[in-house]
């Protein structure tokens, strides 16, 4: 499998991988501006964890708070996402802070 290191516009990670909004999650879950917007005023922030099971279904809420805390804590332009097979396969939430906050690039690690 080859792997390719890019940095690239934002839309052309959303042609690469069929996103045309926020990312849907497990279970059809999604986040609005208006939801992130409550997270953020209310400073309703939840940081990474190390040890949280990345399949386990989680609430719209709970995205939007992960969401909140990477607009606040990552620089624009410094998101990075792993794409594989057309999909964002690691950094939704990131992915999905670049894209509320308006950022041009994206750091992506291609797996072709």
């Amino acid at each position: 499998m080859a792997i390719r290191l890019a940095t690239l516009p934002v839309r052309e990670v959303m042609e690469l991988t069929g996103v045309r909004s926020y990312p849907r999650w497990a279970g059809g879950v999604t986040v609005d501006d208006g939801l992130i917007e409550r997270h953020l005023a209310n400073d309703d922030l939840i940081a990474p964890e190390e040890g949280r099971d990345p399949n386990a279904p989680v609430p719209a809420a709970e995205h939007a708070g992960r969401i909140a805390w990477l607009i606040r804590n990552v620089r624009p332009n410094r998101c990075s996402v792993t794409i594989r097979d057309g999909h964002i396969q690691d950094g939704n939430h990131r992915f999905a802070a670049a894209l509320y906050r308006g950022d041009d690039l994206v750091s992506c690690c291609i797996m072709e």
